[in-house]
């Protein structure tokens, strides 16, 4: 159906992971850069998964669908590795992880987040725009959201996420970067929160003001397409890894001046 509200509406290309179990929630909790455990029922968060060593494993949301049963999602062709990762410090705690054939549909536009209302497996695709919104369920599940909404590409979706200035996993932001690379550890980490694998990397880049080797910077678009190289007084400095419709994302070099930070407030919220 095409709709005449605005709205556009299309499956992401994200992998998904069942988690399920009595110690789901503090498992992932204990795995998480991001406090998980203050994420209601019918909400999510993302957060950074990092390896003990500190560098990024991978950017993940998840969405708490019951005390006991979660999901997580990643870009598509990610999960196994999220899967493997989490996998290895499981031990006695009670929880399973499965992929399934679930699907993350977007819906963007002016009112869709009143449109979709409160359904299970609602999130936030990362930005908190109030015109976007995100269901992660399985296909009969979101068969049932009737909403007037204008069928589009995910390819559309994606370049709205440029211009929101959020970084794509496996595309901007790298397995084996350290998280400050990512520009937004005020969204997918806690400063707060209990021990986590990695966590002294973070803490300590963060109260020694130490600046990452490689990290995001956003440009207008002005022509710019994905592998441009990026000139900094005559130097090349990095490469755009995304376009949107008015901004780029371009992984550059630290101490270039050129552009601006992924995410106006990179630090401790």
């Amino acid at each position: 159906m095409t709709g005449s509200t605005g709205i556009v509406v299309a499956d992401r290309d994200r992998d998904v992971i069942l988690v399920e179990g009595a110690d789901s929630g503090t498992f992932l909790h204990s795995q998480l850069a991001a406090d998980i455990l203050v994420v209601p029922v019918g909400a999510g968060a993302h957060s950074l998964l990092l390896e003990p060593t500190g560098h990024v494993a991978a950017l993940v949301r998840v969405v708490r669908r019951d005390e006991t049963v979660w999901t997580m999602d990643v870009e598509s062709g990610h999960g196994a590795a999220v899967i493997e990762r989490l996998a290895r410090f499981i031990l006695r705690a009670k929880v399973t992880m499965t992929p399934v054939e679930w699907r993350v549909r977007g819906w963007r536009g002016s009112g869709a987040r009143a449109a979709v209302g409160a359904v299970a497996g609602r999130a936030d695709p990362g930005w908190g725009s109030p015109d976007e919104i995100d269901v992660v369920a399985a296909a009969e599940d979101l068969a049932r959201i009737a909403i007037d909404a204008t069928p589009t590409e995910p390819a559309h979706l994606d370049v709205l996420r440029v211009d929101a200035r959020w970084p794509a996993f496996g595309v901007d932001l790298l397995a084996g970067d350290v998280p400050a690379t990512s520009g937004i550890l005020g969204a997918a980490v806690s400063f707060t929160k209990g021990c986590y694998p990695g966590q002294e990397l973070v803490e300590r880049m963060d109260s020694r003001g130490s600046q990452a080797p490689v990290h995001l910077r956003v440009f207008p678009r002005d022509g710019l397409a994905v592998g441009t190289r990026i000139v900094d007084d005559g130097r090349d400095v990095g490469t755009v890894t995304s376009v949107g419709a008015t901004l780029a994302i371009a992984r550059v070099a630290r101490g270039t001046r050129v552009g601006q930070p992924i995410a106006p407030d990179t630090n401790r919220p």
